[in-house]
């Protein structure tokens, strides 16, 4: 697409302002893609531990009674209320009762006060309802932020080693063990 700007923006405008035209389409495309990243949902890989993006991989399956997400991108002031909107509409639309949600941060590089600040509020209206919040694979400044803002205080410890299917297994754990429980 933008190549296609570069070329009709040369041939009508020139060499010079037809490049800058392009340019300028490529950053705005740029933008749009942050400011709307994409929230995969996780589900089991079959025959192996791991978690992967089921709207990817169809074969993946839902882990009963969780939500995992991964926000495919840093968590900045004009992304967050995306993401959180995604991820609210995935809990009200899913079928069975949830009662986990795992936020997997190891594709986010980053995340700045309004990002930890949207978790923290993600994490009280899920309290609210009845539903765990717990936060998995944080890089070591995501975890500095998350920290000074309380969350681990709030949604349990997200050390380094912590990742998504590590809570996940936990839950499960818990699950099999006293299905009335929510770790």
């Amino acid at each position: 697409g933008v190549s296609m700007v570069a070329l009709a923006g040369v041939l009508v405008l020139g060499i010079l302002k037809g490049v800058m035209l392009a340019a300028v389409v490529s950053l705005l495309l740029l933008i749009r893609r942050a400011a709307r990243p994409h929230v995969a949902f996780l589900g089991r890989i079959p025959g192996f531990r791991g978690l992967s993006d089921m709207e990817r991989n169809p074969a993946n399956v839902p882990v009963p009674g969780t939500l995992v997400f991964r926000v495919e991108a840093a968590l900045l002031y004009f992304n967050v209320a995306h993401v959180y909107d995604v991820v609210w509409a995935k809990v009200r639309a899913s079928a069975a009762p949830v009662r986990l949600v795992v936020c997997d941060l190891s594709a986010t590089p980053q995340v700045d006060v309004a990002g930890a600040r949207i978790l923290a509020k993600l994490h009280g209206e899920l309290e609210s309802a009845g539903i765990r919040l717990r936060l998995a694979g944080a890089h070591a400044t995501v975890r500095d932020i998350l920290r000074a803002e309380g969350l681990e205080e709030r949604a349990g410890y997200f050390g380094r080693r912590v990742t998504a299917v590590d809570v996940v297994d936990e839950f499960e754990g818990l699950a099999r063990s006293a299905p009335s429980r929510v770790m």
